[in-house]
């Protein structure tokens, strides 16, 4: 395991800056102003790119998933068995808290805030944000199975940070809650790495192409 977390330091330490950075933000500034300073800038190409990048923390990850498995049955389970092991205690969590989303939080406050046309505004389960959660799960996952490639652990480290900030973005989440998500995104991988790797069998280098190899 410790071998695994050096082969990916880059990756978790990379995520380790941006969980301070953001939990100096979160302690230093109110949640309301927080949000509208993390949406300072809006135009109408973010607003797309932002509407559709955001899509990545949702079925994206089973998709990647399923692929991996005509490519190397180990490499699939360590995008898709976390995504399973999230999904009771992310939801258990989102409604045991019942926390308000951002249109509810400001409409409480009386206060605007930034909405992108178009977007549908959930308004409860607002803590963690599950496709926060996903893609942090997803990504780090990606960044085990390219090994010693440091160009893609940065990217797949950049691409997790934007889904979190999507969901900024679109009013569908409070920082807090893309903090708390990519917490549990990369928890729940390194769990799973701890048993995969202690558990790893034959069958796993084999992939759907070949079965009878």
């Amino acid at each position: 395991m410790l071998k695994l977390l050096k082969e990916n330091k880059l990756f978790l330490i990379l995520t380790v800056v941006f969980w301070i950075l953001l939990l100096v933000l979160i302690v230093d500034i109110p949640k309301a102003k927080l949000h509208l300073l993390l949406n300072m800038y809006h135009n109408h190409i973010l607003d797309v790119i932002f509407i559709n990048f955001t899509q990545v923390g949702g079925a994206l990850p089973f998709i990647v998933g399923g692929c991996l498995l005509f490519y190397r049955f180990g490499a699939a389970m360590i995008v898709l068995i976390p995504q399973l092991l999230i999904t009771i205690p992310l939801y258990g969590l989102k409604q045991w808290l019942d926390m308000p989303r951002p249109v509810v939080y400001f409409q409480d406050l009386h206060l605007k805030f930034p909405q992108v046309p178009g977007v549908d505004l959930c308004v409860t389960n607002s803590f963690p944000s599950g496709h926060t959660t996903a893609a942090f799960a997803m990504f780090l996952g990606l960044s085990f199975i390219v090994k010693n490639n440091s160009f893609l652990k940065v990217l797949f480290f950049i691409l997790a940070v934007g889904v979190a900030y999507s969901r900024v973005y679109l009013s569908q989440h409070f920082a807090g809650d893309v903090l708390g998500g990519s917490v549990m995104g990369v928890l729940f991988v390194l769990i799973y790495m701890y048993f995969h790797n202690r558990w790893h069998k034959d069958w796993m280098n084999k992939s759907l192409l070949r079965l009878r190899g």
